[in-house]
């Protein structure tokens, strides 16, 4: 009977664990995608870079509240506009689950763009609450027409070997993005480099060696995909995912993504009803 207990008890704590990582593999990939996280810099994603001011940053939900959908105003000859309560303010001054049309009647000038993961995305210009160190930002709508998820990419920096420039926007964007959504975790992954070293009789002999944060050669580890670094996000509500990243030409900048759980769980929620 005891060692009926005590294997019932281990298995217990196996699952307790596995439901833990598989939450925790779950909000990583909802938060990091390809575009914030690239795997590795080719020459046509190097000239989309310039071109383009670069692009770039998955998710992390967890319990969500209940979140009304934004209360639109409709007035006689007038555009309807999205509810700006605090539930639904999303930043740039933009407003969560608002339509392609009501985010218009912001003011806001949309530009569509191709987008191979995603729908109904464009390219956003003339926010109510624009951001200097941001030269870009692009919205997702997706088949619902809800905004459900915002990108901000940071100005291009001419950097210095150890990437100075850009790691001093991501501290500072780091520590704005815990205070305002907290559960903040950061992901590096270094570049290995060799380094001489001597063996147990004393022969000078390679090994190899992480790289840290911030190290002479950083920018071009980054640039390579030899290392990445980047931080995730959440609340009930909002995920967010800060990453670093450099573009074919050796300038740096920094991407934030940004995704509304709250829409998504909504969404996976309609979907299982109508199964």
């Amino acid at each position: 009977m005891k060692n009926i207990f005590i294997g019932t008890l281990v298995l217990s704590c196996f699952f307790s664990i596995f439901r833990a990582e598989a939450q925790e593999n779950f909000y990583r990939d909802i938060l990091v995608s390809e575009e914030t996280v690239p795997e590795s810099v080719d020459e046509e994603a190097a000239a989309d870079a310039v071109e383009q001011a670069k692009r770039l940053l998955n998710t992390r939900p967890q319990a969500l509240r209940k979140q009304n959908f934004p209360q639109l105003r409709q007035r006689i000859k007038k555009a309807e506009l999205p509810s700006e309560g605090n539930n639904t303010a999303a930043p740039f001054g933009l407003i969560w689950g608002a339509t392609i049309q009501e985010t218009k009647n912001q003011g806001v000038l949309l530009t569509r763009i191709d987008e191979k993961d995603y729908v109904n995305n464009f390219s956003a210009a003339h926010l109510p609450k624009a951001i200097s160190d941001f030269d870009k930002v692009d919205v997702t709508f997706g088949d619902n027409d809800e905004l459900w998820r915002i990108i901000g990419y940071g100005g291009l920096l001419d950097d210095t070997p150890d990437a100075s420039k850009v790691m001093r926007q991501y501290k500072i964007y780091n520590d704005l993005l815990k205070k305002k959504y907290g559960h903040a975790e950061e992901f590096f992954t270094p570049a290995q480099i060799e380094v001489e070293s001597k063996d147990a009789k004393g022969r000078k002999i390679m090994v190899k060696k992480d790289a840290p944060i911030g190290n002479p050669n950083f920018l071009k580890q980054l640039q390579n995909g030899d290392a990445t670094l980047y931080s995730t996000y959440y609340n009930d509500d909002v995920g967010a995912a800060l990453a670093v990243n450099v573009d074919g030409d050796g300038k740096s900048y920094i991407v934030v993504d940004y995704k509304n759980l709250k829409l998504l769980r909504n969404r996976e929620k309609q979907t299982l009803d109508a199964l």
